[in-house]
């Protein structure tokens, strides 16, 4: 499998990402969605590539498929994906000069902002007369001392997204508030007769937008600018160091550039608490987490792919060389995935996702861990996945982390 190339995204102006709720009518707002699907930036990434040459835009737009030999099988068909990958979607703050952006991840399922201290939701079981619905042996437990109701729009930085993944304690420090990475920019909009060039009568919607590089914010850490961390697979030397994107809904503009970032602190990482994954070919291994770093969309619903129903009525988790069971899962509320298909001039199916940051323990696991952490660096995909399946796979859905269960 190709390297991953990381580009950082900023956003030149306000940004508009479409949501998934019924908009159209006098007096709706157009609600839009932060952080935004990987279909975003693979649309914008893959049209950038066709973009450079007219020619290969119109063979592309013909037939479906580049007669450039490099552009052909990096973007394949629309039937038939090549070798370009988002392997890695996250917000981001650039401290300028020579350092690398800083990735920023939502709090995962798993992790909530109490006050000003941040609590964690433990696998535990059911106490005695407890009845609740599900069929996992284990409920995610909420561990603290007082009852708040959680903060939202907190992001972790990099660097705590790496200790949370080896089970170490996150200080409240640590986190930062959506605030200083984006303000909500709303729009007013008029509707017009596209026959009389005249606004229509009663036809006023606003729609929300997104201001990125916020001014006069108090961050831990004062950005150049904030904008997103991209990794991509299988675009070698295609895509230029640096250049514009068309990006959202009206087409606005985004930046990008190269980057050099080390995320081996993040991902495959340590399913041993802080300590370094077992060989390959080892076997009764401890258990773990998987992390959904981008919203995923499962055959089964929110089962992952591959997790079935034995007869014991347990679900276990059965790869190519390796099985768990899954104990546990804490997921959030479900999203609407659809989108514009460009090629054929029609809406992409919509599609019901679990959403990123939603957290799965396993046990039990015996097996080759190699294994376990190739299906996970590949997405959490099924060993043969349909057209659907594999377009969905090169936009970056599926994508998930390895972390410990201490």
């Amino acid at each position: 499998m190709s390297p991953t190339t990381y580009y950082y995204v900023r956003p030149t102006d306000s940004l508009f990402v479409r949501g998934n709720l019924a908009f159209g009518d006098s007096g709706e707002h157009g609600s839009s969605q932060m952080p935004p699907p990987p279909s975003l930036f693979a649309g914008a990434f893959r049209s950038a590539l066709l973009g450079q040459d007219v020619e290969h835009l119109s063979s592309f737009l013909s037939r479906g498929r580049c007669t450039d030999v490099a552009l052909g099988q990096c973007l394949g068909s629309p039937d038939a994906p090549g070798t370009f990958r988002v392997t890695w979607l996250s917000l981001a703050g650039d401290p300028g000069g020579q350092a690398a952006p800083e990735p920023m991840a939502p709090l995962p399922a798993d992790l909530l902002m109490l006050g000003r201290q941040f609590a964690r939701l433990e696998p535990r079981a059911a106490a005695n007369g407890v009845q609740s619905a599900g069929d996992l042996p284990l409920r995610a437990t909420l561990v603290s001392a007082k009852q708040e109701k959680p903060r939202g729009g907190i992001f972790l930085r990099g660097k705590e997204l790496a200790q949370h993944l080896q089970g170490q304690a996150i200080e409240p420090t640590h986190g930062i508030e959506a605030s200083q990475l984006f303000q909500r920019d709303p729009r007013l909009g008029i509707g017009l007769n596209t026959d009389a060039h005249t606004a229509e009568e009663g036809q006023i919607y606003t729609t929300e937008g997104f201001a990125f590089s916020p001014q006069g914010t108090s961050a831990p850490t004062k950005f150049v600018s904030t904008g997103f961390l991209v990794g991509l697979q299988g675009v070698s030397d295609l895509m230029p160091r640096q250049g514009v994107l068309r990006l959202g809904g009206d087409g606005r503009s985004a930046h990008y550039r190269r980057v050099d970032v080390d995320l081996t602190g993040i991902g495959l990482g340590q399913i041993r608490g802080g300590g370094a994954a077992p060989a390959k070919g080892a076997t009764n291994l401890p258990r773990f987490r998987l992390i959904l770093q981008t919203p995923a969309l499962f055959s089964q619903g929110w089962l992952p792919e591959g997790v079935t129903q034995r007869a014991d009525g347990s679900y276990r988790l059965q790869g190519d060389g390796f099985t768990a069971r899954l104990a546990c899962a804490a997921l959030g509320r479900r999203e609407v995935v659809s989108g514009w298909d460009l090629f054929n001039w029609k809406p992409k199916s919509a599609q019901a996702a679990v959403p990123a940051g939603s957290v799965y323990w396993f046990d039990e696991l015996t097996g080759d861990t190699g294994k376990l952490a190739a299906w996970l660096d590949a997405g959490l995909w099924p060993h043969n996945p349909d057209a659907l399946q594999q377009s969905r796979r090169a936009e970056g859905f599926n994508r998930a982390l390895l972390g410990a269960w201490n």
